[in-house]
């Protein structure tokens, strides 16, 4: 008896500890509670779910009429558990636990193939059902550490990626590891001679195969969309930054003909304001010096860092904040010989900014107030806005949603967090009291050689 139970307890927790543990792969920085409290959930799962089993064995002589009943109460629970400790859309969450859960259906049935066979063509037995057998458990663990190493990279390298993007086809997604689900439960009817038959084999194979290429596939559209979308919003800001730079080298070259026109015209000026001191005319005099003062622009007007692409966009929303009656204070440190691209930089600083001015546009009484200034510290470019906002910003599992596009998260976010994760920096969004900030961590380097170096740094350790 004491056998059984440790068979039990053994096939029990084969079932749930490695799968447990691909399902928070994904997710492990998302969690609503400390690992410790996520860890010890699990595990009393873990512990309801052996001391059930065994429970019900005692009590109940024909237990494998519960065990379709048994099996998807369990799996409520754990997929309950999941989505409420997790921080996350729950239609991604529900996707991860069934698309696990369909790995280890797979693993259940090969097992169970493997057992029956051996045990009626091995050992010439007759087979009689039982709970976790040995060598059911036995050949779980041999399938496990033939197929959890590449599950295991599929997981961290394919899902923990595309879990960053935001499609609306994450709302029927999940249906697809649901059949799978529903198919392998018809599994679980079949009687032993079925089960010993090679074409359960294969189709149980090229079933479990089939999906993980439907997985694949989607998953690689969805990676493609997301980049699109990026591209996309790129695109537009190339086309806005040659449309900044084109004005702000045209209000620079007014800068220098107005110098060059007031060095011609400085004698003459003097020798007005000279005039009319010698006439005792003071007051004239100073209205005179102020609207020389007021009719000339000046170089600083258009340079607010040594970045020419960064001072593009900054004047040109200068520009727009100064028509519109918004207050703008810009304070900028960014150097000109930065090893991050123009392009990149102009995504965040636009994108940023014009977050800002949407904003501040929809503010009908109240200060309008945006605050830029960044820093460029220890070979790391700081960059953080403040802008005053009116009304609600929406929020839904951690992801702010655009004003623009009902239910969806803003590309403009989505692009910044993008470069950020790009030159392996941060971005962080937090609205509290009527005042949204932006902070951005950009370090300064050649992503293409940061990406290079985090390929090889394997190869070389």
């Amino acid at each position: 008896m004491l056998n059984s139970y440790l068979n039990i307890a053994w096939g029990i927790g084969l079932s749930i500890l490695p799968y447990f543990i691909l399902a928070f792969i994904p997710v492990w920085n998302q969690l609503r509670y400390s690992k410790k409290t996520v860890i010890t959930a699990g595990t009393l799962c873990m512990l309801l779910n052996i001391v059930s089993v065994i429970l019900i064995i005692e009590w109940v002589p024909d237990w494998n009429s519960l065990r379709f009943f048994h099996s998807v109460v369990f799996l409520l629970l754990y997929v309950g558990v999941y989505t409420a400790v997790v921080k996350g859309t729950p239609s991604k969450l529900v996707f991860i636990a069934f698309l696990v859960k369909s790995y280890a259906d797979f693993i259940v049935n090969m097992a169970k193939f493997l057992e029956v066979s051996y045990l009626t063509y091995g050992l010439h037995k007759v087979y009689v059902q039982t709970s976790y057998s040995f060598y059911f458990n036995l050949f779980q663990c041999v399938i496990l550490m033939m197929t959890y190493p590449l599950v295991w990279i599929f997981f961290r390298k394919k899902i923990s990626k595309v879990m960053q993007t935001h499609n609306k086809a994450w709302r029927y997604l999940w249906i697809i590891p649901m059949v799978y689900y529903i198919i392998s439960l018809s599994f679980g009817a079949m009687n032993a001679k079925l089960i010993a038959q090679w074409q359960f084999l294969v189709f149980n194979t090229v079933a479990f195969l089939g999906f993980y290429l439907i997985y694949y596939v989607v998953i690689e559209m969805l990676e493609q969309s997301q980049k699109n979308m990026i591209l996309t919003e790129s695109n537009e800001i190339i086309k806005q930054q040659l449309l900044f730079q084109s004005e702000y080298y045209k209000k620079f070259g007014e800068c220098i003909e107005e110098t060059r026109k007031g060095e011609h015209d400085l004698r003459h000026h003097i020798n007005t304001v000279l005039g009319l001191i010698q006439q005792q005319n003071d007051n004239k005099a100073e209205r005179y010096i102020f609207e020389l003062l007021g009719n000339r622009l000046s170089i600083s007007d258009v340079l607010y860092c040594g970045n020419d692409a960064v001072n593009a966009i900054l004047s040109y929303y200068a520009n727009i904040c100064k028509s519109e009656a918004i207050d703008l204070f810009i304070e900028t440190m960014v150097p000109g010989d930065l090893e991050i691209d123009e392009t990149d930089l102009c995504v965040v600083f636009g994108n940023v900014l014009e977050n800002a001015l949407e904003a501040c546009r929809c503010i009908i009484s109240g200060d309008k107030i945006i605050k830029l200034s960044s820093q460029f510290i220890g070979n790391k470019l700081y960059i953080s806005i403040d802008n005053r906002y009116a009304g609600e910003v929406h929020i839904k599992n951690g992801v702010f949603l655009s004003n623009k596009r009902a239910e969806a998260s803003g590309i403009g976010i989505i692009s910044v967090t993008a470069i950020a994760k790009k030159y392996d920096g941060e971005a962080r969004f937090e609205a509290g009291d009527q005042e949204f900030r932006v902070s951005v961590v950009l370090p300064n380097q050649d992503h293409k050689k940061q990406r290079k170096a985090r390929t090889l740094r394997p190869v070389l350790d």
